[in-house]
């Protein structure tokens, strides 16, 4: 059995020094199928870019995932089998770069409680 690739994000070596916005957020959400946005775009020729993610969620069947605003998947889905809690914390070597001037949604599949915590910057795209 081969993994399928769902999506290829790009890695960069670094987070830009010129013009460098640093930026966390928290939050949670007891239904995520409907994607929400959580970062908005910085603007034209500005990128966000993704230096550590902490998720938890409560539920088996939510697997959530960090996309843009396009729907391409960024960082997930993480399954469980049973029911909670899933936790993942992941903190990049090299950040993960969304495509520029888009914005940073939380999705899950299905209902359940999911808390986020994503650190990053915004620089040059």
């Amino acid at each position: 059995m081969a993994l399928d690739a769902i999506s290829t994000p790009q890695i960069v070596e670094e987070v830009p020094f010129g013009g460098k916005v640093l930026w966390a957020i928290n939050g949670s959400e007891a239904d995520a199928q409907t994607a929400i946005e959580i970062k908005a775009a910085p603007g034209v020729g500005k990128a966000l870019y993704i230096t550590s993610v902490l998720i938890t969620c409560d539920d088996d069947d939510a697997d959530p995932v960090l996309q843009d605003e396009d729907d391409n998947l960024l960082f997930g889905p993480f399954y469980a089998k049973v029911a909670g809690p899933i936790v993942v914390s992941k903190e990049f070597s090299k950040p993960i770069k969304l495509v520029t001037n888009k914005a940073l949604e939380l999705k899950a599949a299905g209902a359940g409680s999911i808390s986020i915590w994503v650190e990053g910057a915004i620089a040059e795209g």
